[in-house]
């Protein structure tokens, strides 16, 4: 097929744009992880400062869950790659949980600025002055805990655990079916639609009524991650995504360019998608539940 043809999934456009979203999602951690460590001597303290501090245990088991996260995924990128044949890169590397994550990591920064859009279009603004009482140290930490905490609460509870129980009364439940990557199914696709919904009204308090069709499509998109490519993955991609936005928001500017750079790739990728989604669709109730290890499931093509 030709390479400039849009419905190859693996076209070089496609390919070079989920390149960008996963470059981002490793500069993004690279920059918060250099401020932490610069900026600790001076702002450690402030961890433990304001009504609601977030002190300084949980951000550092949230981080230490993040890498882990990210070393699974890096290391099974690599493992596609390693002494793959140059005629295959692109398709393998496309394949890849991570570069799964850098795609909708990608879409999710183009519907984002979508909706910020129109909501300036409407005179509904999407407030965040709830904020104003952190300081920018702690406003990272909680940013960094945001993505695990979200992510077992939303998507591993509220998605993985009912899967499993019904797959358990069915008589083919795995308790490991609770770190996801079982694969979209019917069942599956209506506990989606649920978590999204909690996340977004989770996102109400604080903010706009209109941060609320912002997180039900995020939380759509951070689902079908978590669905079909394990927990794992969704806990970089959010945690990656609220890292960058951070930096735009402290930073004041900083991350405006990685963010228009992001959603131009996201709405390239959301094309791809689009022409994608019937392999989205369930065709069954439930599938035949894929056999293995966590790692072999999250692993598979």
């Amino acid at each position: 097929m030709s390479r400039l043809d849009l419905r190859d999934p693996n076209n070089k456009l496609y390919v070079l744009c989920t390149f960008i979203g996963v470059v981002i999602i490793l500069a993004a951690t690279a920059v918060s992880v250099i401020y932490f460590i610069v900026e600790a001597p001076s702002q450690f303290h402030t961890l433990y400062e304001g009504s609601e501090p977030p002190g300084a245990g949980m951000p550092i088991a949230c981080g230490i869950i993040y890498f882990v996260c990210l070393a699974l995924l890096i290391k099974d990128i690599r493992k596609r790659l390693n002494g793959c044949p140059p005629e295959e890169k692109d398709a393998r590397f496309m394949r890849a949980p991570l570069s799964k994550a850098g795609i909708l990591f990608a879409v999710t920064c183009f519907t984002t600025l979508t909706v910020i859009a129109i909501s300036h279009v409407i005179g509904e603004e999407i407030t965040q002055s709830f904020l104003d009482e952190y300081s920018t140290y702690a406003l990272m930490a909680m940013m960094i805990c945001a993505g695990p905490e979200e992510e077992i609460l939303t998507r591993a509870i509220c998605i993985g655990l009912p899967v499993f129980i019904i797959c358990a009364i069915k008589g083919r439940g795995r308790f490991k079916d609770i770190l996801g990557g079982f694969g979209m199914s019917k069942v599956a696709f209506v506990f989606l639609v649920i978590s999204a919904v909690i996340f977004g009204l989770l996102h109400l308090e604080g903010w706009s009524i209109m941060k609320f069709p912002d997180t039900f499509i995020s939380g759509m998109l951070f689902g079908y991650v978590y669905i079909q490519y394990g927990l794992h993955a969704t806990i970089v991609m959010h945690s990656a995504f609220d890292m960058l936005a951070s930096f735009d928001t402290i930073y004041e500017g900083t991350g405006t360019v990685p963010i228009i750079i992001l959603a131009a790739a996201g709405a390239i990728l959301l094309v791809r998608s689009l022409l994608k989604i019937r392999e989205y669709l369930p065709e069954n109730l439930l599938h035949e539940r894929f056999e293995g290890s966590v790692l072999e499931q999250w692993e598979r093509e």
